[in-house]
């Protein structure tokens, strides 16, 4: 009896062991993967020459006006000043304006009021067009408007 209780211990023991080693190793080992990690990766990437392309627009405006358009635009909370207005058709245009909008539209927020915010898009640019529109001088602009009137008549 006594030879199957030291038996006993004895492989109690090197079980122990064995498993001790192997937890311990084992710490020191990543896991395998069992497939695509879920986390997300923050990490920036490279800009493709056509996000270069927006990038370059954006950079054109105030980032208030920017901010102003883009809630006008995505949101219709608010009116764009003149200032802003001005900014838009002199540094950006027309052909940037569209494409962010349009690149902003591919976002999932934004793909159910699409019609909408181009139509608001649309507008935007239209009436600042309209708001930077430099007056036209009439002839003779450079003469006082009291030399143009005939007071004798």
């Amino acid at each position: 009896m006594a030879i199957f209780r030291d038996f006993c211990v004895i492989a109690v023991f090197l079980i122990n062991s064995t498993l001790m080693v192997t937890e311990g190793l084992s710490k020191d080992v990543s896991k395998v993967s069992n497939g695509p990690s879920m986390e997300i990766n923050y990490a920036p990437r490279p800009l493709s020459t056509y996000e270069k392309y927006l990038n370059s627009c954006a950079v054109r405006l105030n980032p208030d006006c920017g901010d102003e358009i883009f809630s006008v635009i995505f949101f219709g909370n608010k009116i764009v000043s003149g200032d802003c207005c001005v900014q838009l058709v002199s540094d950006v245009g027309k052909q940037c304006h569209d494409d962010m909008t349009k690149y902003i539209l591919r976002l999932p927020k934004f793909k159910t009021n699409k019609a909408e915010i181009l139509a608001r898009s649309e507008r935007i640019w239209s009436d600042c067009v309209y708001l930077d529109v430099p007056l036209i001088e009439p002839v003779g602009a450079d003469i006082p408007l009291l030399d143009l009137i005939d007071v004798e008549s």
